[in-house]
């Protein structure tokens, strides 16, 4: 199948914008997971404080030794939720980082695969392009050639046939030349 320069370039203009497409798709859905990990985090986080804070209230009611107890349970439950949040966002970040690379080194891959069909389809137009244009030039020169032996051969019969004209001329007007010495010696030598 044999494609137009413009189809080819609408081609690369459709793949391209696909493409942009795609890597736009894929950092959106990246952002919208962080921000519901994001709203997850905080509302686990508001409900923890909220049970926290009702938990503290009842127990210093009853008792403050207790409360003090209840409270560095609590701190370090919060401690270790939080630990534990840190380390799930960041491990969900490492998630999103290598995806984005690998889709970034797989697009990087299509494209330079992409790019290399291409050169090669604009090389093979280079050759056809060079070889048709090598055989106008071939043919024209080869017309301008016998052209130039058609010329030279009527220029040179011409030649010829003005030659031998003018050669029958001057034959001719040394004859005349020749008769009128002849006549005027006749008609000024008798007398």
């Amino acid at each position: 199948m044999e494609m137009t320069e413009p189809q080819v370039w609408t081609l690369i203009g459709v793949f391209a914008a696909v493409m942009i497409g795609v890597i736009s798709l894929l950092l959106r859905q990246g952002h919208k997971t962080l921000t519901v990990l994001s709203h997850q985090n905080e509302s686990t986080l508001a409900s923890l404080s909220h049970q926290n804070e009702s938990t503290l209230a009842s127990l210093t009611r009853q008792n403050e030794i207790t409360l003090t107890s209840l409270t560095r349970q609590n701190d370090s439950t919060l401690a270790s939720l939080s630990h534990q949040n840190e380390s799930t966002l960041t491990s969900l970040t490492r998630q999103n980082d290598s995806t984005l690379t690998s889709f970034r080194r797989e697009i990087e891959a299509r494209l330079e695969g992409l790019q290399g069909v291409f050169d090669a389809r604009f090389e093979a137009m280079d050759a056809k392009f060079d070889a048709r244009f090598e055989a106008m030039d071939a043919k024209f020169d080869a017309r301008f050639e016998a052209m130039d032996a058609k010329f030279d051969a009527r220029f040179d019969a011409m030649d010829a046939k003005v030659d031998t004209r003018l050669g029958s001329i001057d034959r001719r007007l040394e004859d005349l030349d020749k008769e009128v010495a002849n006549l005027a010696t006749r008609f000024w030598g008798s007398s």
